[in-house]
C-alpha cells in the first residue's frame, strides 16, 4: 500500500545527517577503500581537462557512487526527496551552469515510486573560467555537495569538493576522465530531432504525440515521461498506444500541482532509445505548449477547435469586463467613484461637453495604467494577475499608498476630496491632469484587489497570446472605468447619489479600516520577502517604520493646517518630511536579496537541543550559542550589531557551529541550560571551544569588534584554508 507524501517527507526530514568526509586527490578524487563501502553514496568532482585556459568553458562531473541498493534522486524524485546539488564557491568572474541530470530509471521504495539513479552516476557542469587569467596561475573550485541517498531508509549526505587545474593557453582533454565522460554523454538525454512531439490536455491527463521521422527508432519501448516540475502523478502508468504513424503518450497529471503548468518539460526515456545508432535512452522535452485536445481528421479539427475557441474567449473578455466593474465595489476603489464624478461635474462648471471630457481622460488613465501594468508584465516573464506583487519595491509602495489613504480617510490628515484624485494639485486650467491621474490612482488601489468572476477570467487570460492577453486586460480596465463613463455622459445622475452630509465623515472614517486591512496583508506579503535581512531583524524595522512614517501623517495633520501660522506650517512639513523619510529608511529592502542569505556572508544558524551540544562538543566542535526571544529588544540590537558578514566569515574560518536556543514561546529545556549557567534573564551568548564543555559567556551587550575579538581570545587566530 502506497504510503501518503506527508509521512513520507515526515520520515526524510527526521532523518539523521551523514557525511561524507574522503581526502581529494590532485583532480577532486575522494578516497575509496573501506570508507567508501561504510556509506550510502560517496561524492567525487571530475574534470573532462587537464588545464583550463583564460575565459574558455570546460566540464565537470560530479561523480557520485552508490552503495548497493541505495539510490539518489533527479530533479523531479517522484513523491519526496531533493536532486543532488553543488554550491560552488567560484573565482572571481567564474560562472557555472545548471547541473545536467543523466536519464533517471523509475523504481520503488517502501511501496512508494521515485525517479532516481543507482551504481555509478555522472551530473555534469560546464564551468567557465574568467578571461582575466594567466598562464602558470593556477584555478581552483570549491564547494561542497548535496544529496539524499535512500533504501529502506534515508541518509542526506555532503561533501566538500575542490578542483585544482594549471592556467595555460591552451586546454587539452584529461586522459583519465574520457571514458567516463564518454559514459555520461551516452547517459545524457538526447535533443528530439528525429521526433516531433506535440502536447494536449484535458484537464487530468496530458497526451503526447510523438511522430517519427528520419533517423527515428521504428518502435520505442517501455515508454516513461520524467517531468522537470512535478507535472505527472509518479504513482500512476502511463499508456504508449500506436495511432497511425504516431505514438501517443497518455501522462495522468499531479493533482496537488497548483496551478496546473501550461507547458511539459522533462525527459522522456525509452528503453531502446528514440534514435538509431544513439545510446542514449531519453530525448529532451523543452517547455512544450500544452494545446487543446485533439480531434478527429486533421484540418477539420482545427476548424472545430477554432470555433469552440472563440466563444470561449467572449466569455473570458466577458468576464474580465464583468471583474473590473464589481472591482468598483471593493474598499479600496469604492470611496472614489462618487467624490470623483462630483469633482468632474464641480471643475467643468456643469458643462456638459467638459464633464464628457473628464471622464474620457479618466479613463484613459486607467487605461494607460493598465496598459503599463501589461508591459511589466510581460517584461519580467509575470504571467499572473498580482505577480508584480513578487516584486518587494512594488509592495512597499502599495502599502505606502494603502496606508497614507487610510490615515487620511481615518481623519489623521486631510488632503480633501484631491486624496481620490492623485495629481489634482497637477491640475492645468480645465483640471485634466487631476483627472487623468485620478485614473492612474483607481488602477493602483484595484491592483491588491480581487472580485467575483477576476479568478476564472484572469486564469484563461495568462495562457493567452501576448495581443490576447493585452485585449483580455483592457475589457478588464472598460469595466472599471465603466461608472466614471456613464456619469460622465450622463451627468444627471449625479442628482441620484446621497448628499453630503455628517453621515459621509462616519462611512468615510469606516471605510478607512479596511484599508488598514490591506496595510496589514501587504505587510504580510512584504515580511516573507524581506524579513530575514539584518540578520532576522528586518521585519522589526519594518514594523517600526509604519508607526513612524504613521507619525509623519499626524504631524502633518495637526500642524501643517491653515489655521497655523507660516513657521508652524513649514516647521510642521520638515519635521513631518523627516519622520517619513526615517521611517522609508527603516521599510526599504536592504541592499543584500534574500537569496544571499543562505551563503557564507550569512551566519548559518541550527537549533538549539541539548543532544545537539552534546553530540557537537563529542565531535570536538566549537559552538557558539544565542539564548534570544523575538520580545527581547537587547537580543535583537545585539544581533544588528554583532551578527555582520565580517563575523560571518570569522566564524566560518573558525569552523563555529551556531546554535539558537529561541525563548519566544516557553521551552523548560532552554530555562534549565540557562540556570544551570547561572542566569535567569537573556540575551546569554556563549562560546564553547573545540569540545571543552567549559562555557565562555560574553558580554550582554555585542558588537561586530567586540564579538570577533571574544572568539580570537579562546581561539585564537583562524587558520587559513
Amino acid at each position: 500500500m502506497r504510503l501518503p507524501r506527508l509521512i513520507l517527507a515526515t520520515l526524510l526530514a527526521s532523518l539523521p545527517l551523514v557525511q561524507a568526509q574522503d581526502d581529494l586527490s590532485p583532480f577532486g578524487n575522494f578516497g575509496g577503500g573501506e570508507q567508501q563501502e561504510q556509506v550510502p553514496a560517496t561524492a567525487e568532482i571530475v574534470s573532462e581537462n587537464k588545464e583550463v585556459a583564460p575565459g574558455e568553458p570546460f566540464r565537470v562531473a560530479l561523480k557520485i557512487t552508490h552503495a548497493p541498493h541505495w539510490h539518489t534522486y533527479y530533479v523531479n524524485p517522484g513523491q519526496v526527496g531533493f536532486p543532488p546539488s553543488i554550491e560552488w564557491e567560484l573565482p572571481e568572474g567564474a560562472t557555472a551552469s545548471d547541473l545536467q541530470f543523466p536519464v533517471p530509471t523509475l523504481g520503488f521504495a517502501a511501496d512508494a515510486p521515485f525517479y532516481g539513479y543507482d551504481g555509478e552516476t555522472w551530473f555534469i557542469q560546464t564551468i567557465t573560467p574568467p578571461a582575466t587569467l594567466k598562464a602558470g596561475e593556477t584555478f581552483t573550485l570549491s564547494g561542497e555537495a548535496s544529496w539524499l541517498a535512500c533504501k529502506e531508509s534515508c541518509i542526506p549526505g555532503d561533501a566538500e569538493l575542490k578542483l585544482s587545474l594549471p592556467v595555460a593557453t591552451s586546454a587539452s582533454p584529461n586522459p583519465e576522465s574520457a571514458d567516463g565522460f564518454a559514459k555520461a554523454d551516452a547517459a545524457m538525454p538526447q535533443k528530439h530531432g528525429a521526433w516531433m512531439v506535440n502536447a494536449s490536455g484535458n484537464g487530468d491527463t496530458v497526451t503526447l504525440t510523438l511522430t517519427p521521422g528520419e533517423g527515428a527508432v521504428s518502435q520505442p519501448e517501455n515508454v516513461r515521461f520524467f517531468s522537470s516540475d512535478a507535472l505527472e502523478d509518479a504513482a500512476k502508468s502511463q499508456e504508449l498506444t500506436k495511432d497511425g504513424d504516431s505514438w501517443k503518450l497518455v501522462v495522468h497529471r499531479n493533482p496537488e500541482t497548483d496551478p496546473k503548468p501550461t507547458s511539459i518539460s522533462g525527459i522522456l526515456k525509452s528503453d531502446n532509445g528514440w534514435i538509431t545508432g544513439n545510446p542514449s535512452k531519453g530525448i529532451t522535452l523543452d517547455a512544450i505548449a500544452i494545446g487543446a485536445p485533439a480531434t478527429d481528421g486533421g484540418s477539420a479539427g482545427a476548424a472545430s477547435a477554432a470555433t469552440e475557441e472563440q466563444p470561449a474567449l467572449l466569455l473570458t473578455f466577458g468576464l474580465m469586463f464583468i471583474g473590473g466593474l464589481i472591482l468598483n465595489l471593493m474598499p479600496c476603489v469604492f470611496p472614489v467613484i462618487g467624490l470623483k464624478i462630483m469633482g468632474f461635474v464641480q471643475q467643468s462648471g456643469h458643462d456638459r461637453s467638459k464633464v464628457v471630457k473628464h471622464g474620457l481622460i479618466f479613463t484613459s488613465g486607467v487605461l494607460v495604467s493598465f496598459w503599463l501594468l501589461c508591459a511589466l508584465m510581460l517584461a519580467g516573464g509575470i504571467r499572473n494577475w498580482g505577480g508584480q506583487l513578487q516584486n518587494p519595491w512594488v509592495v512597499l509602495s502599495l502599502l505606502l499608498v494603502m496606508l497614507v489613504f487610510g490615515l487620511s480617510m481615518f481623519g489623521i490628515f486631510e488632503i480633501g476630496t484631491s486624496a481620490t484624485g492623485v495629481g489634482g494639485k497637477l491640475t492645468n486650467k480645465d483640471g485634466l491632469s487631476g483627472t487623468f491621474f485620478s485614473g492612474i490612482l483607481a488602477t493602483v488601489v484595484a491592483t491588491p484587489c480581487s472580485a467575483p468572476f477576476l479568478g476564472t477570467g484572469l486564469s484563461a487570460t495568462v495562457q493567452l497570446p501576448t495581443p490576447l492577453f493585452l485585449a483580455s486586460f483592457t475589457c478588464m480596465a472598460l469595466g472599471l472605468s465603466l461608472p466614471y463613463l456613464v456619469l460622465s455622459f450622463f451627468p444627471a445622475l449625479v442628482d441620484k447619489l446621497p448628499r453630503p452630509g455628517p453621515w459621509m465623515e462616519s462611512f468615510k472614517q469606516g471605510m478607512s479600516f479596511l484599508l488598514f486591512a490591506t496595510v496589514a496583508y501587504l505587510a504580510w506579503v512584504y515580511l516573507q520577502q524581506v524579513g530575514d535581512q539584518i540578520a532576522g531583524q528586518k521585519s522589526l524595522h519594518v514594523l517600526i517604520g509604519i508607526a513612524v512614517i504613521s507619525a509623519a501623517f499626524w504631524i502633518l495633520g495637526r500642524w501643517s493646517v491653515p489655521y497655523r501660522t507660516a513657521k508652524a506650517r513649514g516647521i510642521g512639513r520638515v519635521a513631518a518630511a523627516a519622520f517619513f523619510v526615517t521611517g522609508f529608511m527603516l521599510m526599504k529592502p536592504s541592499p543584500a536579496p534574500a537569496a544571499e542569505l543562505a551563503s557564507s556572508t550569512q551566519i548559518q544558524w541550527e537549533e538549539w537541543t541539548q543532544e545537539k551540544q552534546d553530540a557537537l562538543l563529542k565531535e570536538g566542535k566549537s559552538i557558539y550559542i544565542d539564548y534570544t526571544a523575538r520580545w527581547c529588544l537587547t537580543c535583537q540590537t545585539n544581533k544588528a550589531a554583532a551578527y555582520t558578514e565580517e563575523t560571518a566569515k570569522f566564524f566560518k574560518a573558525h569552523g563555529i557551529v551556531a546554535l539558537k536556543a529561541d525563548k519566544t514561546v516557553d521551552k523548560p529545556e532552554i530555562d534549565a541550560e540557562l540556570k544551570r549557567l547561572g542566569k535567569v534573564a537573556i540575551p546569554v551568548n556563549v562560546l564553547y571551544s573545540k569540545g571543552d564543555p567549559t562555557p565562555h559567556v560574553t558580554n550582554t551587550v555585542l558588537t561586530a569588534g567586540y564579538l570577533q575579538g571574544f572568539v580570537r581570545d579562546h581561539l585564537g587566530e583562524p587558520v587559513a584554508p
